[in-house]
């Protein structure tokens, strides 16, 4: 399946290159290149679906090369028209697609579709179209094949699954565990919510009948899917709640019958997790056998006071509700049916219901819906700002017509003066015909009536020209409004579908009360729990992201936390312990708090396990803050012997971990003998957020504002300078200033502390800083993109973002690069580095690559190490760069179309000029046959990709000096 994906996202790489080519080109030279471009990396989607053994894309591939191959030398316009229509890189896209979503039938039509297009110059053979539709639905039903061992696999790696009996069968429909795994869910968390009532003796007989229901559909459905274990189990509770079991219930059978529901519910989880039975199933399996005999043996026991005490009206009233038959649900809610034959005081189940219609949506396919929306938000807000340009360049241009009709102006009054003096001599001469006949000349007076009738023309065609570019620049206005109409839409689109995200806290109510009374049950100690926002909505990650840490925590406050029933009478505490779970959205923001009445931590007993593992010295003082972090380092305990629920010293160490990857905090109190509070901070969501753009050493970088505390200006009478660090006062804090470039090892000049700055203010768990950035830009909303482990090489960088200008930046992850900070992992060096500490300027590195991320990867990281880069899209290519200017290294691929990188080698290295210079071979081919052929043809260094970035420096370093030595 993994190389499934990979190839998947190999031709969704040659589709984006296709794609992002320019058909229009009218040059004929450009022409030619294009269609050599792209004809080569059709060679090398057929390369790649050979290497991957997918015949018939491989076939199709090279039935379409054919064609673009016969064309390139006589026509390759055509080749650049099929571009145009798309019919070179559809085909690709929705291939991709079918391979990521092997269960989506609809995309195979639509592959045909494309490839017997009329647009093709000839029909694609039939033989190979069948060929690609078999290859592509044989993959889907290995893909499936191997979902299903997936899911059959226990813990120790077997996929045995008559080994296990918490395992369905192996031969089951699809599409039937499916509905089972649909359907069961719901209907354990029922039964286990009814049991739950049925145990404290607060129920009614009809819950008891719709449990005992519940019991014996889930028993069946297991039992169709082959599920033995959970079949079996609910045989044995449908056997108990079909007797009358009202006399036992506060004679131990409540306790069991509590177990029991939890159990359940355990039952299923195990089958997901893929885990055996729960260690009390065989215990409660004997447990219930026990108590039908007993049942179907013993006399029932005489109820007193209140149950024995019930009117014979009372009585006839169960005897008919016994009896009576159960009608649909559209009925008893219209108030027609048996309805009057319950009492209105009586407790009924409180089954939630809605009018709503709810259908299920996978939740992949929430998140591509996300996804494009984010893409839309993004291509609309591109749209905005060049609408936005274009405004601006309107209103240039109104200014330029204002100042042409301004020269116009001067202009006319210029013609009308001469004319007024004209006029004037004409009237002269009209007094004095005799005297000065020949001082006036009528083709002189026609000249300039002729010029002002122009002039006039021309001062009503800029004014023409004035209003169109008004009309001009009102139609631009409508567009900017409708663009940001456009936007308000597609925000509110996003926000929706991430509501579709949101879940309620309530969803692990139950399961976080059975984790409290299981926990109960092990320790012998009695404790109740209380949820506190429980209809608050939070995002499907951070829920389940806070899952496992809050359950372990809730262990932790029992086990660690409350005391016995003994210890809790001896200090005149009520016996059972409260648990106290709250959960609250302050702004951008989830907190969740969990607290307990119990004995607290004890901060004594952490001193000394520290001191004892070399965590503290001996005299350290630390704040009592400081003291019980030390509970969050990896296999700190105290206790002194291992159970099954502590003692292993894993634990807080995990919840630290998991509330880190949230991009949370994490905050504990203490009091001895009244309780311990911890407290966890995290987003609403790690999907879309509102950052603060900033700038440093010109690199964009944006900031989630959810982690800035306040954008503070600092006059230069407050900046204090110590031992060469930089720091401020601050709200009565003195707070160190860090620079965000040198967090990240970027070359930058000390900060001129006479002048003013502007810091942004942020905290961790243990320190408040003041960061220190070049510029300050606008706050925008984001969506947060992952990074690929080969390009996440930075520390405290937890995605991307696409910018309205088409800029990408990183998403900072600030909370993840303070901990690294305060953990030592990484440094921040107070003084400037200089620029003899980077590489020297003159020092190429030639990067040759076919593929466009690799070359990128590459090129980024050689940039990061002051080198610089110069890309070739394969072996001839690196040649032509070679001869054109001097390079010091040469980082290659193995397999490239037109020349691979053996035969560049071979090529250099019969070079006189360039034959000294250091290869380095980067390539995903690691076995020995490789490396001998490489060797061979004269590489210097071999590495197999991803390369990481302490690798590729180290080899650098290595083959350069190599040169320069030589």
């Amino acid at each position: 399946m993994d190389d499934t994906i990979a190839f998947a996202e190999e031709l969704e790489e040659v589709a984006l290159q296709l794609s992002t080519l320019d058909p229009l080109v009218e040059d004929p030279a450009d022409i030619a290149d294009l269609a050599e471009r792209i004809v080569a990396e059709y060679e090398r989607l057929g390369m790649t679906a050979a290497m991957f053994d997918k015949q018939g894309i491989q076939q199709v591939a090279e039935w379409i090369h054919g064609i673009l191959t016969s064309f390139q030398a006589t026509l390759p316009e055509a080749i650049l028209e099929l571009l145009q229509e798309g019919q070179l890189f559809n085909w690709i896209e929705l291939t991709a697609i079918a391979l990521r979503e092997p269960e989506e039938l609809s995309h195979l039509p639509a592959i045909s579709s494309e490839l017997l297009s009329e647009a093709w110059p000839e029909s694609i053979p039939a033989e190979l179209l069948q060929q690609l539709l078999i290859n592509l639905r044989t993959d889907a039903l290995h893909a499936q094949q191997d979902e299903d061992e997936a899911a059959h696999a226990t813990d120790d790696g077997t996929s045995d699954a008559g080994a296990n009996p918490l395992a369905w069968d192996a031969d089951i429909h699809p599409e039937l565990l499916e509905a089972w795994l649909q359907e069961t869910p719901g209907q354990i968390a029922e039964a286990a919510r009814l049991i739950h009532v049925i145990a404290k003796g607060n129920s009614t007989s009809e819950q008891k009948r719709h449990a005992a229901r519940l019991a014996h559909t889930i028993k069946g459905a297991s039992g169709v899917v082959g599920v033995e274990a959970i079949t079996a189990f609910t045989h044995r509770l449908e056997d108990i709640l079909d007797l009358n079991i009202s006399g036992y219930l506060n004679q131990g059978l409540g306790d069991t019958l509590g177990a029991c529901a939890d159990c359940l519910e355990s039952l299923f989880e195990h089958l997901q997790e893929g885990k055996t039975v729960p260690d009390e199933y065989a215990t409660l399996l004997a447990d219930m056998d026990a108590w039908e005999q007993r049942i179907a043996t013993e006399p029932a026991p005489t109820l007193y006071d209140e149950e024995a005490s019930e009117s014979p009206d009372e009585l006839g009233n169960d005897l008919l509700t016994e009896n009576t038959i159960v009608l649909p649900e559209f009925i008893t809610q219209a108030g027609i049916g048996n309805g009057e034959l319950v009492e209105e005081d009586a407790p009924t189940a409180d089954i939630p219901r809605s009018s709503s219609t709810h259908l299920a949506v996978p939740m992949e396919t929430v998140q591509r819906l996300l996804n494009l929306a984010g893409e839309l938000i993004t291509s609309t807000s591109q749209i905005a700002e060049n609408a936005q340009r274009t405004l601006q360049f309107g209103k240039q241009l109104q200014q330029q017509d204002e100042h042409i009709r301004q020269m116009l102006d001067e202009l006319s009054e210029t013609i009308d003066q001469q004319s007024t003096k004209l006029n004037r001599q004409n009237n002269l001469k009209l007094v004095k015909p005799s005297d000065r006949a020949s001082d006036f000349d009528h083709l002189e007076l026609e000249g300039y009536n002729d010029l002002y009738s122009t002039t006039n023309l021309l001062t009503e065609s800029v004014a023409d020209s004035r209003e169109m570019t008004y009309s001009l620049q009102q139609q631009i206005r409508q567009i900017s409004d409708q663009v940001y109409q456009q936007q308000r839409l597609q925000r509110q689109l996003s926000e929706t579908i991430l509501r579709t995200r949101l879940i309620p806290v309530q969803s692990i109510a139950a399961r976080v009360e059975r984790t409290v009374r299981e926990t109960c049950r092990r320790t012998n100690k009695q404790a109740n729990i209380k949820i506190i926002g429980q209809n608050l909505q939070v995002d499907t990650d951070i829920l389940q992201g806070l899952t496992a840490p809050l359950l372990h925590m809730l262990r932790n406050a029992v086990d660690h936390g409350i005391e016995t029933p003994e210890q809790r009478q001896a200090q005149q505490k009520p016996v059972e312990g409260v648990i106290e779970l709250r959960f609250e959205q302050k702004g951008n923001h989830i907190h969740m708090t969990l607290s307990d009445d119990g004995q607290g931590l004890d901060v004594e007993r952490i001193r000394r396990r520290a001191i004892e593992r070399d965590l503290l010295k001996e005299g350290q003082d630390l704040s009592e803050a400081e003291m019980l972090r030390l509970i969050l380092q990896p296999g700190f305990t105290t206790r002194e012997q291992v159970s099954d629920i502590s003692g292993r010293g894993v634990g807080m160490d995990v919840v630290q971990s998991a509330v880190e990857d949230l991009q949370g905090l994490l905050h504990l109190s203490s009091q001895a003998g009244k309780g311990t509070s911890v407290h966890i901070q995290v987003p609403l969501t790690l999907i879309a957020t509102n950052a603060l753009l900033v700038r440093t050493v010109g690199n964009l970088i944006a900031i989630p504002g959810n982690t800035i505390q306040q954008v503070l200006y600092v006059a230069s009478t407050d900046n204090i300078s110590e031992d060469g660090t930089w720091y401020i006062e601050h709200q009565n804090q003195k707070l160190e200033v860090l620079q965000l470039a040198r967090l990240f090892g970027w070359y930058s000049e000390a900060p001129d502390l006479t002048q003013g700055h502007s810091l942004l203010i942020i905290a961790s768990e243990n320190k408040t800083y003041a960061v220190h950035v070049d510029d300050i830009l606008q706050p925008r909303d984001i969506v947060v993109k992952n990074l690929p482990t080969w390009l996440n090489t930075a520390q405290g960088v937890s995605g991307a973002c696409i910018l309205a200008n088409g800029e990408v930046a990183p998403v900072l992850d600030t909370l993840r690069l303070l901990r690294n900070l305060e953990h030592g992992l990484l440094k921040s060096t107070q003084t400037a580095q200089t620029k003899s500490d980077k590489a020297p300027a003159h020092q190429a590195i030639l990067i040759v690559d076919d593929s466009l991320s690799n070359r990128k990867s590459l090129s980024l990281m050689v940039e990061q190490l002051g080198y610089r880069s110069i890309t070739a899209v394969d072996g001839l290519d690196a040649l032509q760069h070679l001869h054109s200017q001097a390079v010091e290294l040469i980082l290659t691929d193995l397999e490239m179309p037109r020349m691979n990188g053996l035969e560049m080698t071979q090529a250099v290295r019969i070079w006189p000029e360039k034959r000294h210079v250091p290869i380095i071979m980067v390539t995903s081919r690691s076995t020995q046959k490789h490396r001998e052929m490489a060797q061979q043809a004269g590489v210097d260094g071999y590495l197999t990709k991803p390369v990481d970035h302490e690798t590729l420096k180290t080899q650098l370093q290595k083959w350069l000096s190599t040169q320069l030595a030589a």
